[in-house]
């Protein structure tokens, strides 16, 4: 069986790509959301600061001359945050600090300017995929690699929680692909088990009652296109036999007909659960489960891609203007862990634009109720600066409530097995995230050869 993920990058170099680390500047005091800039670190001391000489220049008038260092060591590439001891200080995922190694994922503040930190593959694929938006070198890894998997004929399933967009990746798998058929998408949840096989292989008139005409079904809807059957891992254990004859033989028996009917179909699966842990309960079988994961892509959840966020408000909005947004309105949107994804965001947008209207600009009162982690430390690390630099760091504000073993094994997966990863996603200690993954019983290592 072939796995291939688009996952989040993790610290450290993987196996096929070294690391290298990468600014992404996300916004700044003007409030206007543009597409995330990328500033490359190079080795040695970079200056942060509102000084034409620094190497990352804030236009930022909360932001003295000279306000932090990264400094980038030359052989391991791992890089320091060093205040200056600037006047309104400098945050990193919320917390003042003086000094500090970054992590991947890291979000920073300096004044009310927003940057994410990420070590990136070296170097970082990418293919044109309009519909799915975003600069993170995660979104860039999954665009290269569904365009990579595009005109292969072997059944793909998606993997990822609900609203990062499996049914955006299946179509743009389609598109890619080269096939002259339609792209046909069905909800295997809503699927009614006595009308399975005959919404997925058709019928013939009189096949049972109601059925009065014939019916070709979505299998030879989709022939020489796409089938796309989302929330596979709700598809009944008694059904799942059926359609894995189906994948097998390549072709459908209507109900009430004995002769098979061939179908060139190429399959996508999506599901939010780890059917692998499902098959080891007996929860689905794992025969389908082989011939539904020949290839595995993983889409990473949206606290994973937070450089993403503020630019995926600006396309949610469509051809309406986005108000600027105030700078404490960013710092919730960039800490919030957004345990519905992009689907959670959009509605956050909605929200914000409704309420909002008729606004000079987006404040974080708007949508309090919907960040409510987050927002209270959001509010202020404007007066967290008046902290001493060398003051203890606060725990993390973003808070999600601890995850279920399917959710926790989605995140490992996503994050290739990176601990740290899942902490900052989850905002909670790396402690935190070994004793639910011994509470689950989840083996970790297993996570990482992936």
């Amino acid at each position: 069986m072939q796995r291939t993920t688009a996952d989040a990058p993790s610290p450290g170099p993987s196996a096929a790509h070294a690391r290298h680390p990468l600014l992404f500047f996300v916004h700044g005091p003007v409030g206007a959301v543009e597409l995330p800039r990328e500033l490359a670190l190079p080795p040695g001391r970079t200056v942060v600061g509102r000084d034409a000489s620094a190497g990352v220049r804030l236009d930022d008038a909360r932001v003295s001359r000279a306000h932090a260092v990264l400094e980038r060591t030359a052989q391991q590439g791992d890089v320091v945050l060093c205040d200056e001891g600037s006047r309104h200080g400098s945050f990193v995922n919320g917390a003042r600090v003086a000094e500090r190694p970054l992590a991947d994922g890291d979000v920073l503040r300096f004044g009310d300017s927003h940057l994410v930190f990420r070590l990136a593959p070296d170097p970082c694929p990418d293919a044109p995929v309009p519909s799915l938006v975003g600069v993170s070198p995660a979104m860039r890894e999954l665009r290269a690699t569904l365009t990579h998997l595009a005109p292969h004929r072997a059944t793909v399933l998606l993997s990822g929680p609900s609203g990062t967009g499996k049914e955006l990746a299946a179509r743009a798998l389609h598109d890619a692909s080269g096939r002259s058929g339609p792209f046909v998408a069905v909800n295997a949840a809503a699927l009614p088990a006595e009308l399975f096989e005959s919404q997925l292989f058709g019928h013939a008139p009189g096949a049972f009652t109601g059925a009065r005409g014939a019916q070709p079904g979505l299998f030879r809807a989709a022939d020489r296109g796409t089938l796309f059957l989302d929330e596979v891992g709700e598809l009944a254990l008694g059904l799942q036999p059926k359609l894995l004859r189906a994948l097998e033989e390549g072709a459908v028996t209507p109900v009430g007909e004995v002769q098979p009917v061939a179908c060139d179909v190429r399959f996508v699966a999506a599901t939010n659960r780890d059917l692998a842990s499902a098959v080891a309960v007996g929860a689905f079988r794992g025969d389908l489960y082989a011939r539904l994961a020949e290839l595995v892509v993983a889409l990473p959840p949206l606290a994973l891609r937070r450089e993403d966020v503020l630019w995926l408000l600006r396309v949610g909005a469509g051809k309406e203007p986005l108000l600027p947004l105030a700078p404490e309105l960013v710092a919730a949107l960039l800490a919030h862990d957004w345990p519905f994804n992009v689907r959670e965001l959009l509605a956050v947008g909605q929200e914000l634009r409704i309420r909002g209207a008729g606004a000079a600009r987006l404040e974080l009162e708007l949508v309090r109720h919907r960040l409510p982690g987050p927002a209270a430390a959001a509010t202020d690390a404007r007066h967290a600066s008046a902290a001493p630099p060398g003051a203890p760091e606060p725990e993390p504000a973003t808070r999600a409530a601890a995850p279920s073993r399917e959710e926790l094994a989605l995140l490992l997966r996503a994050a290739n097995g990176n601990v740290g990863a899942v902490a900052r996603a989850t905002g909670r200690s790396r402690m935190q995230v070994y004793r639910w993954i011994e509470a689950h019983g989840l083996d970790l290592e297993r996570y990482r050869k992936e």
